[in-house]
């Protein structure tokens, strides 16, 4: 396998490179409330960790992750999340990535899931279509730690100018390489984030690139598969995916802009009211589980204010209380 693979820097990826390094400074230029951009950030990262499942096969759907009995399934996203905060408080000033790295990454998002956590594969691996058709067979075991070695050499390297083709061209790669039984998908994703970190290429907001791929599942498991031989059309692939959810983050941040002009509230009972949009139904059990430090009383009083005040509605009675958005 080649590391990387021979690619051309194109016209069409130079024009979408452009158009997302102009929301990146957008994002860093613009005066964003620190409640709005703390709730768009939390969500943002919780559709990382949730999409990023769900393209594995996880069924959880958002509104499902706080309430669902599936503890397995809840994990799965959880570890992700851990792993991505991970990331983002553990790489710091460090530059250069090891394979140390990727095995803790893997230990994290196969906590309590695998005994095979933090271990690279010892087996032949394959990628298997639906039908349970093998349609990659990756490389044997005994040539693992080599390819990850030529990869990180690669990311650590200042070949490519642009850390979002870096990020892209690693996260092909390393899908390619199959280094683990189980979890693959879920680190290479997680990859892709962490190379913006080392390459010190943020964007001030979590963008929640997996929500897309989760949505067009087909067409990014075809991109990874013609990744190789059609590096070009692989990265196109993944730079509009990228664009569109900036431009979608672009998007929330105006909406909640516009709601902070309508709505002034007290910082907890607006923290109330961004918890009830964010779902379709909330329990109190799940609005008390967010401030562990405020009394049950001092939150009913907040949830009869938002009431008063026409934004929220009162569904059920007694233990089977809900609360939605009035409009």
């Amino acid at each position: 396998m080649k590391i990387p693979p021979s690619y051309q820097i194109t016209p069409d990826i130079l024009e979408i490179i452009a158009k997302i390094e102009a929301n990146r400074i957008f994002f860093h230029s613009i005066p964003i409330l620190p409640q709005i951009k703390e709730k768009i950030q939390r969500i943002s990262l919780l559709k990382s960790s949730l999409y990023s499942a769900r393209i594995e096969g996880n069924p959880l759907t958002i509104e499902e992750v706080d309430t669902s009995q599936n503890r397995q399934k809840k994990r799965e996203v959880f570890n992700i999340l851990s792993a991505i905060k991970f990331i983002d408080k553990g790489v710091g000033n460090k530059k250069l990535l090891s394979q140390k790295d990727i095995l803790n990454l893997h230990r994290l998002v196969l906590k309590d899931l695998s005994p095979e956590a933090g271990y690279l594969r010892r087996e032949m691996g394959a990628i298997f279509n639906r039908a349970g058709i093998a349609v990659y067979v990756s490389p044997p075991p005994s040539q693992i730690s080599a390819l990850l070695d030529d990869l990180l050499s690669f990311i650590n390297s200042d070949k490519e100018k642009f850390p979002i083709i870096t990020a892209f061209i690693a996260h092909l790669v390393f899908e390619k390489i199959h280094p683990f039984i189980d979890g693959n998908g879920r680190v290479g994703r997680l990859l892709i984030f962490n190379v913006f970190m080392i390459k010190n290429w943020s964007f001030n907001i979590n963008i929640a690139l997996e929500e897309y791929l989760d949505k067009h599942k087909e067409e990014y498991y075809y991109h990874l598969d013609i990744g190789l031989k059609r590096p070009e059309d692989y990265l196109l692939y993944m730079l509009d995916a990228f664009w569109q959810q900036t431009e979608k983050i672009k998007d929330q941040i105006r909406e909640e802009s516009e709601k902070n002009k309508k709505i002034i509230l007290p910082p907890r009972q607006e923290e109330i009211y961004f918890i009830i949009s964010d779902h379709k139904m909330v329990s109190f059990d799940i609005i008390k589980r967010r401030f562990l430090k405020v009394p049950g009383r001092t939150i009913r009083y907040d949830l009869k204010k938002l009431q008063e005040k026409g934004l929220i509605r009162k569904v059920g009675s007694t233990k089977g209380t809900f609360y939605r958005l009035a409009s």
